[in-house]
């Protein structure tokens, strides 16, 4: 008797549809995986002072929100800098780093909206 072999799997067959799945899943990893790498992106320009006009705007969100104390510690914070004499320059993480987390919220969400 002469058998043929074929490299499918015909026991155990995938089920319909699971390709489309995967594909979806791997599609949303990439687009997940791109989003994050954006945001990065975003926080090092940051760092770089590129986007202190937008951190000034959400700044100012901020102080139009229930935080309106909160943005007053930035303030506090620069002032503090500059009194005395700090040499160092500030990024915006270290600035928003004594924020509540609603507060640090508002102003992410801000800049990574307008960053674009």
């Amino acid at each position: 008797m002469l058998q043929v072999y074929s490299n499918e799997n015909t026991t155990n067959p995938e089920p319909v549809g699971y390709l489309k799945m995967m594909q979806y899943e791997e599609d949303s990893q990439r687009a997940s995986d791109a989003t994050e790498e954006k945001k990065q992106e975003i926080l090092e320009e940051l760092e770089d002072d590129n986007l202190i006009d937008i951190a000034a705007e959400a700044y100012g969100e901020l102080y139009r929100t229930k935080y309106s104390n909160e943005a007053d510690k930035i303030t506090n914070e620069i002032v503090k800098a500059i009194g005395s004499g700090c040499n160092k320059e500030m990024t915006v993480g270290e600035l928003i780093s004594n924020l509540s987390s609603g507060a640090k919220k508002i102003v992410n969400d801000y800049i990574f909206t307008h960053a674009n």
